[in-house]
């Protein structure tokens, strides 16, 4: 790859299952429109790509606009799409805390996070729940409120014996991987993201 290596991630986990997942078993993505692939066909999303990659099968709930807070353009927040997510069964949720919730208070963030994290792990008592921090691609410095969303995360995460992982900043890192918003990632970006994603998974013990 002509980019720079990912950084390594850190992580935090407390769940003892086993990290490996059945080649039969399905994951959902829950997260905003960079998971989407905004701008780009919907088999050029991340997920979609990570799921060919790894052969698994992979169902991206994911919303353009939608945070924990933040209604997208599905109508909804992250809420309903975990709703969702409990009636495929899983036996894995990646969930993606989002920039689109970077104009709301910081408690907002908070007790919306962990309700839904609390939803999912009330239902699916058995699923493994994985937290992806906030990405922020744009040139200049993130709001203080990128850390809030990744940190509100990472507690509900850890709460519901789930795993958090840190992704960094990693498209922004790379601006020629950013469509011309500087904010969603072209086709190479999106691919990128997959090989990124899967490379900090398997750092943590959650080989696909």
């Amino acid at each position: 790859s002509p980019h720079p290596a990912s950084p390594a991630p850190s992580a935090s986990a407390s769940a003892t299952r086993a990290p490996t997942i059945a080649s039969d078993a399905v994951i959902v993505t829950i997260g905003d429109s960079i998971m989407s692939g905004y701008g780009l066909d919907p088999d050029q999303a991340w997920p979609v790509l990570l799921g060919e990659q790894t052969h698994t099968d992979i169902v991206n709930l994911s919303c353009a606009g939608a945070g924990f807070v933040v209604d997208g353009d599905c109508g909804t927040n992250f809420s309903a799409l975990a709703q969702e997510a409990i009636d495929l069964d899983p036996a894995m949720i990646i969930l993606q805390s989002s920039d689109n919730d970077s104009d709301e208070d910081a408690d907002d963030i908070d007790s919306a996070t962990r309700d839904t994290v609390e939803e999912l792990h009330s239902a699916l008592p058995s699923t493994r729940i994985v937290g992806l921090s906030t990405l922020w691609n744009q040139p200049w410095e993130a709001p203080q409120s990128i850390a809030w969303s990744s940190d509100a995360l990472r507690s509900a995460v850890e709460a519901a014996d789930g795993t958090f992982v840190w992704l960094g900043q990693p498209l922004q890192e790379n601006p020629e991987l950013l469509q011309w918003d500087s904010e969603h990632p072209t086709a190479e970006g999106q691919e990128y993201l997959a090989r990124h994603v899967r490379a900090v998974l398997a750092h943590v013990g959650i080989v696909l």
